[in-house]
């Protein structure tokens, strides 16, 4: 059941919108073309990974937070591409690995998730 907000006032806090840019990606991943369906389960297990993670960072990474989750966004709409370019796939995901070394002093575990994700993808696209 998708969650319900009535929200108001000032929105400076970017959770919301990290949470539905993953959920989005979650959602992008049923639809590969690529991979058998085990590692595409195991790539949306990732992504939640990644998108609670992101939402329990206080306020001053949120920047941050967003540029990590747009960037696996990315990531994953490159590999649902019915013949993924592998070369915008590896830029993909070194940008994503990048994007999450910039949170390693506040959360390590988005790095090892990132990298996962990257490996994940590899696999299901056969660009690694």
């Amino acid at each position: 059941m998708a969650d319900k907000f009535t929200m108001s006032g000032d929105f400076r806090g970017a959770v919301i919108n990290i949470k539905s840019t993953l959920t989005n990606v979650q959602q992008s991943v049923g639809a590969m073309h690529s991979g058998d369906e085990a590692t595409r389960r195991e790539l949306e297990k990732l992504i939640g990974a990644l998108s609670e993670a992101l939402q329990s960072l206080p306020a001053e990474s949120q920047e941050q937070a967003e540029a990590v989750a747009e960037t696996a966004k990315a990531l994953v709409e490159a590999a649902s591409a019915e013949k993924p370019n592998k070369t915008i796939l590896q830029i993909s995901g070194e940008g994503l690995k990048q994007a999450a070394q910039n949170l390693a002093g506040v959360m390590p575990s988005v790095v090892t998730i990132a990298s996962q994700i990257v490996l994940t993808v590899a696999k299901l696209t056969g660009a690694g």
